[in-house]
Formats: C-alpha cells, sequence, structure tokens
C-alpha cells in the first residue's frame, strides 16, 4: 500500500512550484493523492521517494513531472468549449480585424494550456469557416502546453464522442464542412487540412523569457490556466500576454476565472455573458 503523508505532500508541492509556479495547494488534496499513485503505477514505481526523486530530476528528464502536472491540473475538455468566445471570434474580431488590414496581415492566435488539442482545433475549424468566406484571409495559429504526451496526442487529431459532446453532425452542419472521418463507435480523426493548420510546441509558461514566442498574437487563449498559479506569477504572466498581444489583441480565459488585472493593460469586453478581454492604453 502506498502512502503520501504531509512530508512527501510538502516535498511535491516545492518541486512543482520551482519547475512550473504551479500552487499545489490549489487542488484537491484527494486528487492529488489519486494521481500520484495512479502515476508510480504506471512507472511501476514501489517507493514513494523514488517517485519523489524521479519528479525532482526535472532538469535532466522533466517526463515525469510534465505529465504529472498534466494529470493533476487537467479538466475536462472538448471541442467548442465555451461557444459563445467562438462566436464572438468568428462574427466579430475576425471581420473587424481584416477590414482594419485589407486582408495584408495574417491573424495569429495562440492557444497556451492547449491539453489534447480540442482548443486549437476549434480554433483552426472557425478559421477555416472564416476563410470559406473570405479567401484571401490568413491564419497562424500555435499551440503549447507543458506535457509532451498531450502534445504527441494532439497532434494525432483523434477524439472519442465525449471531446465532442456526441455532436459530430451538428457541428458540420453549422460549419458546412466535415471536420473529420468518424467511426462506428463516435470517434473522430480531425482531418488533416485542419491538423495542417496548428503547429504545437512545449510550453512551460513559467518560463517567462520563453514566452516571446507569443510575440506578434492578436489572440491569446490561456483558458483555465492561471488559476494554478500564485498572484505574483500570474501578474507575470499576463503583463507578458499584454506586451507580446498586438494593439487592441485579445486575451481568453476561462468562464470562471476572476483576476485582478495589472493597471492600464486590458478592458473587460462583455459579448452575451462570454467574456474576453482586450489589450487598451499603456502600463
Amino acid at each position: 500500500m502506498i502512502i503520501v503523508n504531509q512530508e512527501h505532500y510538502k516535498t511535491i508541492s516545492k518541486a512543482i512550484k520551482e519547475y512550473a509556479g504551479i500552487v499545489l495547494e490549489r487542488i484537491p488534496q484527494n486528487r492529488v493523492e489519486k494521481k500520484i499513485i495512479d502515476q508510480m503505477k504506471r512507472l511501476a514505481c514501489h517507493n514513494i521517494n523514488d517517485f519523489i526523486e524521479l519528479l525532482k530530476d526535472y532538469n535532466n528528464n522533466s517526463k515525469t513531472m510534465d505529465s504529472f502536472i498534466s494529470e493533476i491540473t487537467i479538466s475536462e475538455s472538448y471541442i467548442f468549449r465555451n461557444p459563445k468566445q467562438f462566436e464572438y471570434m468568428i462574427n466579430q474580431f475576425f471581420p473587424e480585424f481584416f477590414k482594419n488590414n485589407k486582408f495584408e496581415f495574417p491573424l495569429r492566435i495562440w492557444s497556451a494550456g492547449c491539453s489534447h488539442g480540442e482548443e486549437p482545433y476549434s480554433i483552426a475549424m472557425v478559421a477555416k469557416d472564416f476563410k470559406q468566406k473570405n479567401p484571401n484571409a490568413r491564419f497562424v495559429i500555435n499551440a503549447g502546453d507543458i506535457d509532451k504526451t498531450c502534445l504527441s496526442e494532439a497532434q494525432k487529431g483523434v477524439y472519442k464522442s465525449k471531446a465532442m459532446h456526441g455532436k459530430i453532425e451538428f457541428f458540420e452542419s453549422k460549419l458546412g464542412f466535415h471536420i473529420g472521418k468518424h467511426d462506428k463507435n463516435g470517434n473522430c480523426f480531425i482531418s488533416q487540412d485542419i491538423k495542417d493548420m496548428v503547429d504545437f510546441h512545449w510550453l512551460n509558461l513559467k518560463n517567462i523569457s520563453k514566452l516571446k514566442i507569443m510575440q506578434g498574437s492578436d489572440i491569446i487563449f490561456c483558458r483555465n490556466v492561471l488559476i494554478y498559479f500564485d498572484e505574483v506569477l500570474r501578474k507575470k504572466i499576463l503583463e507578458t500576454f499584454y506586451d507580446y498581444l498586438n494593439p487592441k489583441g485579445l486575451l481568453f480565459i476561462g468562464e470562471s476565472e476572476c483576476f485582478s488585472f495589472p493597471e492600464n493593460t486590458f478592458e473587460l469586453l462583455d459579448n452575451k455573458g462570454s467574456y474576453a478581454y482586450r489589450k487598451s492604453g499603456s502600463k
């Protein structure tokens, strides 16, 4: 029987915060302990101290740490989660953006904390829909996550019916094109042209200097991620998003997330109960 005592918990908490900035206390302890046991079984690791050493060895090999972080933080994700945010993009932001730049520049979108890829592929689908009606529109879509296994799964683009909420036909009727092949079990294999629209990257949001990859973005999605950080790191990340968003760029966070934003950075947009934050003024 694997027993996780408070000393083990404190050591793991310290290592995770040092590596990824995540405050373990933000996550229910029983969930954390269950995921520790699950990870140890997968690794055939019978000693809790050996598992802790694997976590702490992230400078040499971060695979165990990355996978564990993904396990304890991942929430339910599915295609077109928070659909009003996507409606706002395609009905208001996309037309205004391309009207203002006369289709001279591509619209650049980042999905930070993309998990298994449901979010960036949803972005790609609405971008494809818009492009079909506006052939001169161009999009650059990037997505990142801390877990390389999640990224590998995302690149495959295979989703069970649950990730579609059983509404594959509904989405296809709304979009006017097939989003992929389906099998008899309800699984969906995202079509290659949609997969080709997204570039995936390994991303640790705590490494502020590495976020420069987002520079020049017009939209950043970072939904249900910032809740795991302390106020100091969250403020640094939000300030970095502000710096790397283009003028009037958008930031989408989770619907249930409510933070104090750095002064003179973002203004709240309320679109029929769905919220976005637009870059404004100067810090």
